[in-house]
């Protein structure tokens, strides 16, 4: 299993949309994030979704800065990021369910998922 996602964005707020796959804490591959963004080179603010490790608690969304390759943790901060955003990652789950079915999520979490409803 993959341990997140890219999603490029078509929106002002955010770059790009990194979900959080796996269990683990960001941190543990945030180098392989940075060097996925970085084939690019470009600056981009980051928005990372870290529902399946979390939950959907306030701590859920973290944005960054992405500047020469690296991302700039000065920037870091917890967001409540538009509607847009939740959507995005409850689609993109909802069309990759298996990697809810081991989740922290609720059973009501589980089935908004599979209902594609936006939480």
């Amino acid at each position: 299993m993959n341990e997140y996602t890219i999603i490029k964005t078509d929106v002002e707020d955010y770059d790009r949309l990194v979900l959080c796959l796996s269990f683990e804490s960001l941190f543990t591959y945030i180098k392989k994030i940075e060097q996925a963004i970085a084939i690019d080179n470009v600056d981009e603010k980051i928005l990372i979704d870290q529902l399946l490790i979390t939950g959907n608690g306030t701590n859920r969304f973290i944005s960054f800065s992405f500047s020469h390759g690296r991302f700039d943790i000065k920037t870091a901060q917890i967001v409540n990021p538009t509607e847009y955003y939740r959507k995005e990652t409850v689609e993109w789950l909802h069309n990759n369910y298996h990697y809810v079915e081991h989740s922290i999520l609720t059973a009501e979490q589980r089935q908004k998922i599979k209902d594609n409803i936006a939480f």
